[in-house]
This record gives structure tokens, sequence and C-alpha cells, in this order.
């Protein structure tokens, strides 16, 4: 009966070698690598080399954000097609049965890594603003408004999605024994101040952000679809009154074209494991695997825009960090009832080993489900190249003029070219003082 019970924990944890490898490149190696032009390139081509990784979502999000910034932009549109086609399948399945999604409540294998990403709403909604802008910069302005109009529809899922989680959470809640608490956070929770900070919990929501409405706004104008960029406009200036200064449109002087600047920096909150010891009803206590986020990188608080007649700070109306915050906070219930499930259910079959293989089987099973957890949270992933913020700003140049770009205490400067007919389009992606890349486009 012992050789039976560890035959099947076996089995588990070969399962979990299938779907756990390690990937070529880990979240710690591509944090060095992206910090100077360099090895930007080569962590860049150990990741295509990686085809392992090359069924996960986060994978073809942090190639599609790296080939951006070295202005492969192409390149990049068909990796956010891959990740899109990744996220469409599952949305497909999960719209046959919604119940189905959120009946993965308990997770397979025991283990929180054993999850498959597909984005939270506010990356699902950044995967499109990202494309949109590799369109733009390609001056093809009807393909990206195209992707704004998608990322709405996305939006539409995600609340669907949402709500058919939370209703199957509360569902097993009533089924753990001793119906524990399920809405404070533990003690000792590293992300506890976080997620109480005030301007988390005054969002209005955790996945649409006035950055990509204001983006949308601007876009949809240049391909001449007025009214979705006026809608597109409200909605930004309702998700951030600081927006508003991007529509202002002042008398423009002779000789002088609008220039808009955008700028992302920094790499967004990484997702981590955390795991805790707590009190519970007849065991006494439970070890739980919660969700928790490492802190931003690589950003920058402030940046300056100078021309021979204007300065100004642009402003910050995309925070990463803070909605990944708020999704967080607004899905902490459901993740301890997910980890009660998954350390009761551990607790469930350990006891069985136990009683049918005696303390060498209970002892081998825990072994076995533990190793297992520790791989399968080594691919534990989430879109770590995302932006954590995103600036906009627009000014009025002159024609052979230079812009005077001042980000992380050094100076970058952009020539507006005498022939540029209507207005340019400026991007500057930001990770280090050693990595900052910077194209225009005209229009």
């Amino acid at each position: 009966m012992l050789i039976c019970y560890l035959k099947r924990i076996c089995v588990i944890a070969f399962i979990a070698f299938l779907t756990g490898c390690t990937p070529a490149v880990n979240t710690q190696q591509l944090d060095v690598g992206v910090a100077q032009k360099e090895s930007f390139s080569k962590v860049m081509s150990e990741m295509e080399k990686d085809e392992g990784s090359q069924g996960e979502m986060w994978y073809w999000l942090n190639l599609a954000r790296m080939y951006q910034i070295q202005k492969e932009y192409q390149k990049s549109i068909t990796a956010f097609d891959k990740a899109e086609a990744i996220l469409d399948e599952y949305e497909n399945r999960a719209e046959i049965s919604l119940r189905n999604i959120g009946a993965g409540i308990g997770s397979t294998l025991f283990s929180k890594g054993a999850e498959t990403y597909y984005g939270k709403g506010y990356e699902r909604t950044l995967m499109h603003s990202l494309n949109s802008i590799n369109y733009a910069m390609l001056g093809n302005f009807e393909g990206a408004t195209v992707e704004m109009r998608k990322m709405e529809k996305r939006q539409e899922f995600w609340l669907k999605e949402s709500e058919s989680k939370i209703m199957e959470a509360q569902n097993k809640k009533s089924e753990l024994r001793g119906n524990p608490d399920t809405q404070s956070m533990p003690n000792g929770y590293s992300m506890a101040k976080l997620l109480e900070d005030n301007e988390v919990k005054n969002m209005v929501n955790n996945y649409q952000d006035a950055f990509s409405y204001s983006l949308s706004s601007i876009v949809s104008k240049l391909s001449n679809d007025t009214d979705y960029s006026e809608i597109s406009k409200k909605r930004a200036i309702a998700l951030s009154s600081n927006a508003e200064f991007l529509f202002n449109e002042p008398k423009k002087e002779d000789g002088t074209v609008d220039v808009n600047i955008i700028v992302l920096s920094g790499q967004a909150p990484a997702q981590t494991i955390e795991k805790l010891r707590v009190p519970f009803p007849y065991t006494g206590y439970v070890v739980l695997d919660l969700p928790s986020l490492t802190s931003p990188k690589k950003d920058v608080a402030d940046i300056f825009i100078s021309t021979s007649n204007t300065q100004l700070i642009v402003t910050r109306l995309l925070k990463t960090d803070k909605m990944a915050y708020k999704t967080l906070k607004d899905e902490f219930p459901m993740e301890i009832t997910k980890s009660l499930v998954r350390a009761t259910s551990k607790g469930v079959v350990s006891k069985q080993a136990y009683d049918n293989g005696g303390i060498l089987g209970g002892l081998a099973s825990s072994i076995i489900m533990d190793a297992t957890s520790t791989l399968m949270e080594k691919s534990y992933r989430n879109w770590e190249m995302l932006p954590n913020s995103g600036f906009l700003s627009k000014v009025s140049v002159k024609r052979g003029e230079k812009i005077l770009i001042n980000i992380g205490g050094r100076e970058e400067s952009v020539l507006i070219p005498e022939n540029t007919k209507n207005g340019s389009l400026i991007l500057v992606s930001y990770l280090t003082n050693n990595n900052i890349g910077i194209d225009n486009v005209q229009y």
C-alpha cells in the first residue's frame, strides 16, 4: 500500500516537472541583463532560444517589450500577437463556461506556482496599449486605434472572469471547516501596508488607467476617428484630472507643429510567492502560499521637457505598481481561500499516506509535495518587462528645432525635421541611464 501511495505522489511530481521547467532566463537574470545595452541584446537573444517557454504568455509579453525598446516594432507586434493568441484561447474556453475557470480555485498540484499566467486586468489592458504604440511608431494610426478598441473588449471579459472567480471562492470558503476569516490579512504578510495605501484604496478599478485612454484619444484622432477620440478623452480625464492638459488646444505659431511625447520607464512589480504559517481551526496551523509583489525597479520620478520657449514637467498618467496592488487587494479574499484549499488538500493527502504507509509514507508525501511546490514556483512569472510608469506630454515646436528631454539625470535631444508635415510622435523607453531607447515618427 505504501508503494501505491508513493507512486501516486511521484506522478504528481512528474507532472510538475513537465509543467514547471525552469526558464532559460530567470527573473534575476532578466533584471541584470536589461541594465546595459550590450547585455540587453545578449539576454534577449537567450530568451529567443528558449523554446520551452514559448507556450507561456509572460514569455511573449517580455519579448514584445524588449523588441519595442530596440525599435523592432514589427517583431514586437508579432510577439504581442503570440501573447494575445494564448489569452484568446484561454478566454474562448472560459466563455463556454466561466464556472470551469472559477472551479480551478484550489489550483492543481497543491501549489500556487502551478497556476498558468494569463495576465491580470491591467496587464491585458497595457498589452494592447503598448502594441498600439508599435503601430503608431510605424505610422499606422488606424492599426493603433484598432488595438485600443480591442483593449476595451478585453476589459469587459476581465470583469466577467473576476466576478466568476470571486463567486466560486465564496462557495469554496463555505466548504472549509471552521469558516475561517478570509477578509483580514494575516500577521507578517509583507504586502499588508502597500495594499492599504490610500491611493490604492481610492482607485476606480484595477484595470483602467488614464495613460491608456489618453493614448487612445491621441492615436484615434490621428487616424481621423474623432468620435472615438472624444470618448477616450473623456474616460482619461474621468480617471485622472491630470490628463486634461493633454487636450488643451492653444493657438499655434506659424512654422510650428504638435509633438506628442510618450515616456515608458522602469519595470513593474514582479509576482512572487510568500509562505506564511497561520493559525487554523482543528489542525492548529497551516502554511499559506500567498501571491506577493516585488518593488518596481529602475523607475524615474520626474521628467522635464524643454524647447526654445517652453519648459514643463511631464505628467505621470500610468502607475502600474498601484494597479498591481489594487488588483491584489481586490483579489485577496479569493487568494486566501485558494491557499487554504491547497493547504488542507495537502494535509488530507499526507494523512492518507500516513494512515496507509505509516510515518515513512507521511514523511515521503510531505517531502515530495514540498519539492514539487518549490519546482513549480521557479516558473511562476508575470510580465516583468512591463513599464512601471507611463508619461504623456504635448508641446508645440518649430520645425528644425530640438526638444530636450531630461530623464534620470541625463539630457537627451530629439530633432524635429524641417520636412515634418503635421506633427511628430516621440517614444522614450527608459530602463537605466545606460539603456535608454529614443525614437520618433513624423505624420
